[in-house]
């Protein structure tokens, strides 16, 4: 019987050695070099488009770009609302010539428009008045394609500092359309 319990007990002792190891394995192989791939490691055949009801994902390159083009400048004019947008090369960045915002902190937006109907949306770019944020562009998660037309639309802020399409409202209003070249 002895002989049966320090077997039952060498079992134990290396099924937990076991997962120690395997453990430390994993903890070692995904560490900081491990990441989801980058949106350029995609194919040129896939798309993205987010839906309304969908959280935009928002990669860690889009957000270098986002620091890029919503960098801290005087003030942001606010009023009655209005966005000039030129049309402009296909891209992945959307120049605004000039905008006055409808609200003092919130989000403008590139939206597929056809036909007089918004589709699916491109990117965000924040605003701020507190912040000094006034974005010169709209950096996009999908670029735009030429020969396409595309609507700039704006969204409040719902406090989080975080864009999501359940909780910050788009503005029910077209600010501004544009058509890829």
């Amino acid at each position: 019987m002895s002989d049966d319990k320090q077997e039952g007990q060498k079992t134990v002792v290396s099924f937990i050695v076991g997962l120690l190891i395997g453990g430390l394995l994993v903890w070692a192989f995904s560490g900081p070099a491990a990441s989801a791939p980058k949106e350029n490691d995609r194919n040129d055949d896939e798309t993205e488009e987010v839906v309304e009801g969908e959280e935009l994902e928002v990669t860690e390159e889009a957000d270098e770009q986002k620091e890029e083009v919503a960098a801290p400048v005087a003030t942001l004019p606010v009023g009655d609302g209005k966005v000039v947008v030129n049309n402009q090369a296909a891209g992945s960045v959307v120049t605004l010539t000039s905008a006055t915002y409808p609200v003092s902190e919130g989000w403008i937006g590139v939206r597929d428009y056809q036909a007089g109907q918004l589709g699916g949306l491109l990117g965000v770019s924040r605003f701020s008045e507190a912040q000094g944020l006034v974005p010169s562009g709209v950096a996009l998660q999908r670029a735009t394609v030429a020969g396409k037309e595309y609507a700039v639309v704006v969204y409040t802020e719902s406090g989080d500092r975080q864009f999501n399409l359940a909780d910050d409202k788009q503005i029910d209003s077209v600010f501004a359309t544009f058509t890829a070249q």
